[in-house]
């Protein structure tokens, strides 16, 4: 019997291009509901913390508010995204929180916010009913492709108010 032959390997790092890690997108769609103590205020605050903190980690989006409902889109690295969601999750200002949509994503759809905010109430009356077949908003009826495609629908018809926000924010 002959002893197995041992092949030494040694091990050669790739080169940097290699190495460079490649960012999986994802886009993931919530809905939640409100609770008592999420006011216009707790909005107001929510938005400037998630459009600063959101720039920073690359992620972009678009918030749908209802006085009961939020109906939110984030689109970014996997880890980001995944630990931002966590995070709402456990925010006392969201209950019911139910994932309507988590994807891998070859582009972003709100590639130009890193935080859109709409409501519902903006929004024209043949928009919701498309969505809604003419009953009272309920996000948590929609489908994963209905959400995405209200809020690309809802993003594009406000667009003029979407970029002064955007410029308010510049300034």
């Amino acid at each position: 019997m002959t002893a197995p032959r041992v092949i030494e390997r040694t091990w050669v790092a790739p080169a940097k291009k290699e190495r460079k890690r490649i960012m999986q997108m994802v886009r993931l769609i919530y809905v939640s509901r409100m609770t008592e103590e999420c006011d216009i205020l707790a909005i107001q605050q929510i938005l400037d913390v998630a459009r600063k903190k959101n720039q920073a980690l690359g992620i972009t989006g678009v918030l749908c508010y209802d006085p009961t409902f939020f109906l939110q889109c984030l689109e970014g690295s996997r880890t980001a995204v995944n630990e931002l969601y966590a995070d709402i999750q456990q925010d006392g200002r969201h209950r019911d929180v139910v994932l309507l949509e988590y994807c891998d994503a070859e582009q972003r759809l709100f590639a130009d916010w890193s935080m859109a905010f709409l409501k519902t109430q903006d929004a024209s009356r043949e928009v919701l009913e498309k969505y809604t077949g003419g009953r009272k908003f309920d996000p948590y009826c929609l489908t994963s492709g209905q959400a995405r495609d209200l809020l690309v629908e809802l993003v594009a018809t406000a667009h003029d108010r979407l970029s002064k926000q955007r410029a308010d924010l510049r300034d």
